[in-house]
């Protein structure tokens, strides 16, 4: 062989070694495309939540699709309503929220996006402090006088605002012709300002596949929605539950 077809060979050695070198070392598609991002407020977004449009829908699990909203918060869709996701608590599986209406108005104004809530049982439940306040609109007058205190100032759409479980409530329930039942934490103390009662928000649990496991193995999770099951995304491929080998096969 000749010096030049030896240094020929030489180069495109190296160059297949750097070529090796370089696709060794990358990590696994899906375990790059499922790691955290933001919104610009608020959390990282992870398993089970993802963000249609900037993560892929196998990074997620069924049902638990977020939007980033114009004021930079993650956004759940319930039926017809929008809530702000403020704070996601991965390791007891639950989340922080307050309901978009809120955010769009202030102490002075009434909310007037506000509905019920139906939550999917399947996915997504009340913790136990959650407690609910009734609003009520359009409502005779006068009013009984033990419902005065109750009155939800400067609204012109909500005339009252009461606790679930006050003994009073019946008594607005009887005298309105509209209620609205917003979640809220837990309260029994009067309402002295609705703004604030709705904008502390209130908690949820969540129901999906445990994604502690493969986090802690340094896995980011996801879901192969075809024949619905649960994935950990690991540097090297996707494996079934963690990057880590299972030492119990390994004792066998």
């Amino acid at each position: 062989m000749n010096k030049y077809k030896l240094l020929r060979y030489n180069n495109l050695s190296f160059f297949f070694i750097i070529l090796l070198s370089k696709t060794s070392s990358a990590a696994h598609y899906q375990y790059e495309a499922c790691g955290p991002i933001n919104c610009g407020s608020g959390p990282n977004i992870s398993f089970p939540f993802y963000i249609p449009g900037r993560q892929e829908s196998y990074c997620g699990y069924p049902g638990f699709a977020l939007n980033c909203s114009l004021h930079g918060f993650p956004i759940l869709q319930l039926n017809e309503n929008e809530y702000f996701v403020e704070q996601i608590f991965n390791q007891n599986r639950s989340f922080h929220v307050f309901d978009a209406a809120v955010l769009g108005s202030d102490s002075t104004t009434c909310f007037p996006g506000l509905e019920n809530i139906t939550l999917p049982l399947a996915r997504f439940n009340y913790v136990s402090t959650t407690g609910r306040v009734y609003l009520f609109s359009g409502c005779r007058r006068p009013w009984p006088e033990r419902l005065v205190r109750y009155n939800v100032s400067n609204c012109d759409n909500w005339d009252l605002a009461i606790y679930e479980g006050d003994e009073n409530l019946g008594d607005a329930i009887e005298i309105c012709e509209r209620d609205v039942v917003a979640p809220v934490d837990e309260g029994r103390n009067g309402i002295s300002n609705v703004w604030e009662v709705l904008r502390r928000g209130f908690v949820l649990n969540w129901t999906a596949s445990d994604c502690n496991v493969c986090e802690d193995s340094g896995g980011h999770c996801g879901f192969n929605a075809s024949n619905y099951h649960f994935r950990c995304f690991c540097p090297d491929r996707p494996h079934s539950r963690s990057c880590k080998p299972d030492q119990k096969l390994m004792m066998c």
